[in-house]
């Protein structure tokens, strides 16, 4: 029995051996594949953590840009409100001008843009300041309109096919289209 049992145990031993071998082998290549995985991993892991960070930068950037476009925003917003009430109080001064400062203003107008035969309008706030007798002095030839024009002050100058629109509030806007930039200038020396 001897002979037989050392054959048993010899195809056991052989049987336990390569039972071994291919465990070995099996865990070594359980183990390469669980380090490739791991590898591989963090590669992808390292690559999600990158695009996270580039996009949480584009994100702070874009935050930002925007942010500062509207803070830009704002300010010109608060710029032309003041050059809006610069242009509201100097159209103010000249509504609330005294009755011989509307005489010399409207005179001005009259010997700059009035050509002869012209009627004349103008608001009812200055009837008391232009009568005929007041146009009379120029020597145009000048008729005092019978209507009042809708305004707060100034004229409109017509004749046969035209009107000339010199009211303060014509006045006041022509001279912000031209004068704006001057006056930004001097409020903000832009």
């Amino acid at each position: 029995m001897n002979g037989k049992e050392n054959i048993i145990n010899k195809i056991l031993a052989d049987a336990e051996a390569k039972c071994t071998e291919i465990l070995n082998v099996a865990k070594s290549q359980a183990e390469q594949v669980a380090d490739s995985a791991r590898q591989l991993s963090e590669r992808e892991k390292q690559a999600v953590e990158t695009r996270l960070e580039k996009l949480a930068t584009e994100r702070k950037g874009n935050y930002l840009a925007t942010a500062q476009l509207e803070a830009r925003k704002y300010r010109l917003g608060k710029k032309q409100e003041l050059i809006s009430r610069c242009y509201a109080m100097a159209r103010q001064r000249l509504v609330d001008m005294s009755a011989s400062q509307k005489a010399v203003f409207i005179g001005k107008l009259i010997e700059n843009f009035a050509e002869e035969g012209e009627v004349v309008r103008i608001s009812e706030k200055d009837r008391d300041v232009v009568t005929q007798k007041f146009l009379d002095g120029f020597g145009k030839k000048l008729t005092l309109g019978k209507k009042f024009i809708d305004a707060d002050g100034g004229i409109v100058l017509e004749a046969s096919g035209y009107d000339k629109d010199i009211t303060l509030d014509k006045i006041v806007a022509t001279s912000r289209e031209s004068t704006e930039v001057k006056v930004a200038h001097v409020l903000f020396g832009e």
